[in-house]
């Protein structure tokens, strides 16, 4: 039988997940196995659209290749435990084990030093917690776990691997006052808006790093910067995490009637879709709107909504410059908006997402391009509240 272990230390070796050389011990001491179960889904789906599972009492080989792959996750939890894992599914995924090469990522960027006390986000399975162990101690780290279930399988795990730290159960927004400050905190959730209890709870000086997504699209890391509970910083790379709960979109509409018809300025082929970086800018930017792509018999086309669920713009991608290329029910011209956005990223020169970056204290986060001091001006004067 392969090795798969000895595959991904390779492999991980290759792409630089060990520039922090604690995590080099940190993988060879920590067992994944310790954390997986023995059934679990993976992302690829079958001709009905429903993920696999594997068993490792019917394929122990696949069971163990998936679970050592470093580029994928395995999913130990949909549709918030509602799913038995007894067979292949569909729905949303609310819990996994991290694929590694994110995993180390982020640990690397945590800068985590030995006498550092840590508060995780989401344990998970523990697999983290664990690393985490691994650098600081067991008694300098806390987890918080929303699930019961997850929480109770976190503890039994870290404890057969040998760990011990504060495990909790409650809402990781909240943070952990009783050990409180913490010099990193984690997150290991996607998140919009950032908690106050975060910043309060995190020593002058630490760092808060969490993946974080807008409504328009996903898959941010944003490193912050606390001081006086007021918490700067940028975005640092990608990381394309699983909604904490309380924050998953609500998509919800109003149902509206009255509507106008106009031509769009642009193709929205330049705006939409061209690549995931630029959604995610531009997702910065209108961070209250959500878009859907979709293939319908008149053709492509894009429909837009606020999060209030009270304005919903269409544009048609064939014939754009008609003037019923674009329709729009309810107060905003959601389509006016994205497009004053775009604009305004191709004038500034298109700058990359790793460029900008989010101040947040009391009154709200506020995007800034470059330094704190560069406010980005957000299009139809969205409140700075709408992205803390």
């Amino acid at each position: 039988m392969t090795d798969y272990r000895a595959v991904a230390a390779q492999e991980l070796e290759v792409m630089g997940a060990f520039r922090s050389p604690w995590l080099r011990a940190a993988f060879h001491a920590v067992d994944r196995t310790h954390f997986i179960p023995p059934r679990f889904w993976i992302l690829d789906t079958d001709e009905n659209g429903l993920h696999q599972v594997i068993d490792r009492s019917s394929d122990p080989d696949a069971w163990l290749r998936a679970v050592w792959e470093t580029h994928r996750s395995v999913i130990v939890q949909m549709n918030d435990g509602h799913t038995a894992d007894q067979g292949p599914a569909r729905g949303e995924f609310s819990s996994s084990v991290s694929a590694m090469d994110i995993v180390f990522e982020k640990l690397n960027q945590l800068d985590l030093e030995p006498h550092h006390k840590v508060l995780e986000v989401g344990t998970g399975s523990g697999c983290n917690t664990a690393y985490l162990c691994q650098r600081v101690g067991p008694r300098n780290v806390t987890s918080v776990e929303v699930d019961p279930t997850l929480a109770e399988q976190a503890v039994d795990n870290l404890k057969r691997a040998g760990y011990e730290p504060e495990t909790v159960c409650g809402d990781g927004l909240a943070g952990w006052a009783g050990s409180a400050p913490y010099d990193r905190i984690i997150n290991t959730a996607s998140v919009r808006h950032i908690p106050t209890a975060w910043r309060s709870q995190c020593r002058d000086g630490g760092t808060v790093l969490t993946p974080f997504n807008t409504l328009f699209a996903r898959g941010g890391l944003l490193k912050l910067r606390v001081l006086d509970r007021v918490a700067s910083g940028r975005f640092t790379g990608g990381a394309n995490y699983m909604w904490i709960r309380s924050q998953r979109p609500a998509n919800r509409v109003t149902e509206l009637h009255e509507f106008k018809c106009r031509a769009s300025p642009v193709d929205p082929a330049q705006v939409l879709g061209r690549s995931w970086a630029q959604d995610f800018v531009l997702g910065l930017h209108v961070p209250d709107m959500s878009v859907d792509r979709r293939d319908t018999e008149t053709g492509r086309q894009a429909q837009l909504w606020d999060e209030a669920g009270s304005s919903v713009t269409v544009v048609r991608y064939t014939d754009w410059w008609q003037p019923d290329a674009v329709t729009v029910w309810g107060e905003r011209d959601l389509w006016a908006d994205l497009v004053t956005a775009f604009t305004a990223w191709r004038t500034a020169g298109q700058p990359h997402y790793t460029r900008y970056g989010l101040t947040i204290d009391d009154a709200g986060a506020r995007l800034w391009l470059d330094s704190p001091d560069q406010t980005v001006s957000l299009p139809n004067a969205l409140r700075p509240s709408t992205l803390s």
